[in-house]
């Protein structure tokens, strides 16, 4: 016979509002993934669109007075800093929910300034373990269908990229050994 207030019998407390841009609460492997890959996205289209945009009004206005055209390119600027900014805000809330899954505080998110060190606590955060249940950051947040299907695609494309970069770089090799630079030339200098 199973008693209401036993854990293990019954699903997870979860926040009636769970806002996953918060610091608050806690994010498992695949939604940390799904979302660093949302933001990505996101940056990347803004970027895009920002700098079409720019270059836009750059050919709409090439007998234009100079002075405006300069001010319309330091307009762009900041609208390039507001992007980098909320990608940077965002990128950090994500990686401290993260944390967090893992019962770490979110100050360890400042190891990953530190070069080297930085590739290893991410390697950390991507393929550490999150606590199951609740910890001291909350309970275990459900991750949904989309973070999944959007994280599996993201690891496959990894995959598929690492493995067309080896495929690549063993073509281009041609399976012979790297000639010194000395064997090249003394075969290069008969045809001049």
């Amino acid at each position: 016979m199973k008693s209401p207030e036993s854990p293990y019998f019954s699903p997870p407390n979860l926040p009636a509002i769970d806002h996953p841009l918060s610091m608050k609460g806690r994010f498992g492997r695949l939604s940390f993934i799904a979302w660093s890959t949302f933001l990505h996205f996101i940056f990347l289209f803004g970027s895009i669109a920002l700098g079409l945009s720019i270059d836009i009004v750059n050919i709409a206005t090439l007998s234009v007075d100079p002075n405006w055209l300069i001010s319309i390119q330091g307009l762009a600027s900041i609208g390039v800093m507001i992007m980098i900014l909320a990608y940077l805000y965002f990128a950090l809330v994500v990686t401290i929910r993260r944390l967090h899954d893992m019962d770490r505080s979110g100050w360890w998110a400042l190891l990953l300034l530190i070069p080297l060190v930085n590739i290893f606590v991410w390697l950390y955060i991507v393929f550490g373990p999150g606590d199951r249940g609740v910890n001291q950051y909350g309970p275990a947040r459900l991750t949904l269908f989309w973070e999944k299907v959007l994280a599996w695609l993201m690891i496959i494309l990894t995959l598929l990229s690492l493995l067309g970069s080896l495929a690549l770089f063993g073509y281009m090799s041609g399976g012979e050994q790297p000639q010194t630079p000395a064997e090249m030339m003394q075969k290069t200098t008969k045809y001049f």
